[in-house]
């Protein structure tokens, strides 16, 4: 049903407003109808004209289109979901909400009871032919659902049927970042740590340089200025962080803000944007420009995405569910039962901040790495429920065993790094500290050993250069370290400073995500 409103559309809180009024946000329109009064609905998008605006009809209780007559129309065909992205579209709907009622006061009572008589005998007429419709579909479901039983009893597995529906899947966060991106050219990915940001973005950084494009990725403010106009994307990736005061982030996103319109809206280069759910829920006025509204949400991942990433790790990791193992007849592999393998559900935004401080992609990437072959099952539910405890929990016990000091600086080595360890070019000064601290000495062949053996759990290795698989432990370790020595504090950059260490946290990062920082 069209709901009329009063107001104009809730630019300014569009994603909040689709997922309260719509079970599928996917679906929630704001926009006028015929007879240019503003409403919403939540109906399946249609595909729109270019220089067009979406319009609900409702006579014909259908979706239909109208010539756009504002500025900045739609450049190209897309779905009339996304009109909000428009500022041709979007000016309509408001300019329609400040006139729609004296338009409306103009019509004459003969009119309106013409009109009446004419939506009585069209509504009467197209419930007839959805009618017949319905029975027509019917027939012809019963007929296809009864040859699909009969032939999924001669194949029951069907592979390539459903890697085929997983691929279609448009509610999973890959296809719908690129689909963000056929309708728009700026698309944020909103996470909080863990969530799988900077994973996501390579994966589309990967697939764009396949396809020739020019990828540009900045991950310092002070490069923004450097990027060019001209064709292809740019991956903007850790520009803001938890830490940050409302006048830093103001200030960051200005130049992202200036960016945009030099390379985007004045050229044909995309931009990718990575912010973390903190920052974006503590200071919404600064992100409620219409460019930031075309967001992915990865603290909302579905269960074909999670499923998909749980799958992943336990084929990297030797793990088999317990109703495959017989099949398999893969004595050696670490076993999951089907209840642990169920466990991996969507979870609420605020439970995973106050309980598990950590994203799902990386609590199963980590539980699948960490967690003892023999104990696998037994500890895996618990450590899906309050990952940042058992990580800080193994981080710890860690550093306090004598027995493992050479993993200990190694760990400690990479995670004073910037950037990534190089090998053949490390800070031997700070090596020495580390060596003395530890009352520990080594040399450079044991430290590269010892490096290597670490990828089996937290480290991973790419061209001699080594940094954590999953970047929440740096957080997490690092924590554990400048309370152990406080003294290390001094060698750390500015970078590491800032995002790690702090006199007073913000009002909305507690519970397990405090574990991610030191206090001084």
């Amino acid at each position: 049903m069209f709901n009329i409103i009063n107001t104009s559309c809730p630019y300014n809180n569009w994603v909040t407003t689709a997922r309260e009024s719509c079970a599928d946000p996917d679906r929630y329109h704001c926009l006028t109808d015929e007879y240019s009064r503003p409403g919403w609905i939540c109906t399946d998008p249609i595909w729109v004209e270019a220089n067009r605006c979406p319009e609900f009809n409702t006579v014909a209780n259908k979706m239909d289109s109208a010539p756009c007559s504002g500025n900045s129309c739609p450049f190209s065909i897309y779905k009339s979901s996304l009109n909000h992205l428009y500022e041709g579209c979007r000016t309509a709907v408001l300019e329609m909400t400040t006139h729609s009622k004296s338009l409306i006061s103009t019509l004459t009572s003969k009119d309106e009871e013409e009109i009446g008589t004419s939506r009585l005998a069209l509504a009467l007429g197209l419930t007839f032919g959805i009618l017949v419709l319905c029975i027509i579909v019917a027939v012809i479901v019963a007929v296809l659902f009864r040859r699909r039983r009969k032939k999924h009893k001669g194949n029951k597995d069907e592979p390539e049927e459903k890697k085929e529906m997983l691929t279609l899947d448009e509610e999973r966060a890959l296809p719908r970042t690129k689909r963000a991106f056929q309708t728009g050219t700026f698309v944020v990915l909103k996470g909080i740590q863990g969530a799988g940001k900077t994973f996501l973005a390579e994966r589309l950084r990967e697939e764009w340089i396949k396809q020739n494009a020019d990828v540009k990725c900045i991950c310092e403010p002070k490069y923004l200025s450097e990027i060019s106009e001209g064709n292809g994307y740019c991956i903007l990736d850790d520009l803001f962080h938890e830490l940050q005061s409302e006048k830093e982030v103001l200030e960051i996103r200005n130049m992202v803000d200036e960016l945009y319109e030099r390379v985007t809206l004045n050229g044909n280069r995309k931009i990718l944007l990575t912010v973390t759910s903190l920052i974006m829920d503590r200071y919404p006025s600064l992100f409620s420009k219409h460019h930031y509204q075309n967001m992915i949400d990865l603290d909302q991942l579905c269960d074909e995405d999670l499923k998909e990433i749980l799958e992943f790790h336990m084929e990297q990791n030797n793990i088999v569910r317990v109703r495959n193992d017989c099949e398999n007849g893969n004595i050696s592999a670490t076993i999951m039962s089907e209840e642990n393998y169920q466990r991996i559900m969507p979870t609420k935004v605020s439970d995973i901040v106050k309980t598990q401080g950590i994203g799902m992609p990386a609590s199963i990437a980590l539980a699948c790495k960490l967690i003892e072959q023999n104990k696998f099952d037994e500890i895996f539910g618990r450590w899906i429920k309050s990952p940042m405890s058992w990580l800080h929990s193994n981080l710890k016990r860690l550093l306090d065993d004598d027995n493992k000091k050479l993993s200990i600086i190694a760990l400690e080595l990479v995670a004073f790094q910037a950037d990534t360890l190089n090998t053949e070019d490390i800070n031997f000064d700070l090596l020495n500290k580390l060596m003395k601290l530890e009352n520990c000495n080594f040399s450079q062949d044991c430290l590269t050993v010892t490096l290597k053996e670490l990828e089996r759990t937290y480290l991973e290795e790419k061209d001699g250069r080594f940094t954590f698989r999953v970047p929440v432990v740096r957080k997490v370790l690092l924590k554990i370290i400048f309370q152990k020595y406080p003294e290390l504090i001094t060698w750390c950059d500015d970078k590491i400073q800032k995002r790690r260490v702090c006199d007073s946290l913000p009002a909305n990062i507690f519970g397990e995500y405090k574990k991610s920082f030191h206090f001084k």
